[in-house]
This record gives structure tokens, sequence and C-alpha cells, in this order.
């Protein structure tokens, strides 16, 4: 018996961006009080930095030690840096050539090759980013990568921020979808179908495929715990998605269950 298959699976599955360790500077228009999804899985929830630009460029003194120097503010907006040798711009240095920039932590590095010593002091042009607070400007739903602005907060309607996150990405290999589809078409037929009468019923089948959606995210947060690469943080928010599955499964079956809650028996579609 067949209710769901692998493609319904995959499709749940598919996320619309590049996998990466760290999304940076992922801009984002906020909508006036909706949730507005940012990525196509989940994501960290501690990860999260929403960031907007409520002023201009600032200049700051750095002294370099070892080749390295601090602005002393991050984050900082990509593109936005100038090292000059002094606030007159006598030299202008090249990003990439002479220094690198790290623009999360605010430091600067001198390459090798370049022109800037390893002890020198420069003057820096920047634009700094304004952090939000989660909980004051702005709610997060991070098992399902959603957010929204709060009418309290500091965020207007429509203005745009930039979102750094790490997102949460298990490569699902075929034989774990595969293995979820039997699981599931099985654990479907034996609960309220032994008798086959519903196989092409459309609750059926979505009930089937959120049961091995919860059976691939159960899979998927014991790899995690497993591999004990972000310990139980990221299992969490696999068992977290697993259980809301299983709910959503659990809620389609239940008029199937005798004694059925509606005043027929549910009938071949």
């Amino acid at each position: 018996m067949s209710y769901t298959n692998a493609e319904q699976i995959r499709h749940h599955l598919v996320t619309p961006f590049p996998v990466a360790d760290q999304v940076l500077d992922q801009p984002v228009i906020m909508p006036s009080s909706d949730y507005y999804r940012f990525y196509g899985g989940a994501v960290e929830a501690d990860s999260i930095r929403v960031k907007s630009i409520q002023s201009t460029s600032q200049r700051t003194e750095v002294t370099l030690s070892g080749g390295v120097g601090s602005c002393g503010i991050a984050p900082i907006l990509s593109g936005s840096v100038v090292v000059a040798s002094d606030s007159s711009l006598g030299t202008v240095y090249r990003e990439n050539v002479d220094y690198v920039f790290d623009y999360v932590t605010g430091t600067l590095n001198t390459k090798t090759g370049g022109t800037l010593s390893n002890s020198q002091t420069v003057t820096v042009w920047y634009v700094p980013f304004t952090l939000y607070l989660s909980g004051v400007d702005y709610s997060l739903a991070s098992d399902r990568s959603e957010i929204r602005r709060l009418a309290t907060g500091s965020i207007a309607v429509g203005e745009r921020v930039w979102l750094d996150y790490h997102p949460i990405y298990v490569s699902i290999s075929d034989e774990i979808i595969t293995n979820a589809v039997t699981m599931a078409n099985g654990m479907v037929e034996t609960e309220v179908d032994p008798n086959r009468e519903f196989e092409v019923d459309p609750t059926l089948s979505a009930a089937a495929t959120y049961r091995a959606l919860e059976i691939v995210c159960r899979a998927a947060a014991s790899r995690e715990l497993a591999a004990s690469r972000s310990g139980d943080r990221v299992a969490s928010v696999w068992i977290k998605l697993a259980d809301g599955y299983s709910e959503r499964s659990e809620l389609l079956l239940r008029g199937f269950r005798p004694p059925y809650e509606s005043p027929q028996n549910p009938v071949r579609s």
C-alpha cells in the first residue's frame, strides 16, 4: 500500500539556498506583522543576528600589534571600510592587497607583501551595523526559519534588515527517505486502513507524508547526536520538527479511527 512516496518527501526537504555553515548579510524586507520565511530549513536560534544601518561612516584610529588591530565595534557593513595612513587620507591602503578585514568581528589583519607594517597606526572609516534584539524588536521561529517584526520594537514596516545565521541542514540519503516512506505507509495501513479501503484518499496521503517526515527528522536528530557536531542544540531542532509532523499526521488520522468524529465513515475520493 502506497499512500506517500519518496518524491513527496523530497519536495518537503528541498532548500532554496546553497548549504553553508554560515549565511551573512542576507537582506530581508520586514513585512507589517506577518512571519517571513528567510530560509528553506531550520536555523540555530542563538546564531541569528538581525542588523540595520542607522548611521553614516564613522572614523577611528587603530594601532596594529603583530599585524592585527580592532575597530572596537562589530559587525560592520561589508565593503564600507577604508584604511588610510592618517585622517587626511595621505596613503589609502588596498583591501585584500595590503590588508584583509573581518566584517563580523571588526578586525583588520595585514597581508604579507603589502605596504602596511605590523605595528603601524592607521585611520579606519567604516559603517557599523545596529543589532536588533530578539523578543524586543522581532520574534523568531528558528525551527521554521521564520521571522516577524514586533509592533512594539524598533523595526519599521517595510524596513530592510540584514540577517546572519547558521543553517541546520543534514544531507538525507535516498536510503533514509525510502525506508521512512516504507515505514510510514505500513504504519498508516496498519493503524487505520487494514482493509485497504482508502488507497487514494488525499487525507491519508498527507498523513503518511507527515509520518515519513517525522521519521526522517528523528533520523537526522540521531545523526547529529552521534556526530557530536553541535550537541543537543541542533538535534533538539530536528526533534521539534519531528514532533510537529507527528501532530499533523495524528490530526489527519483522527477522523479514520473509531469512533469516527464525522457523521459518516471516510469514503474513497
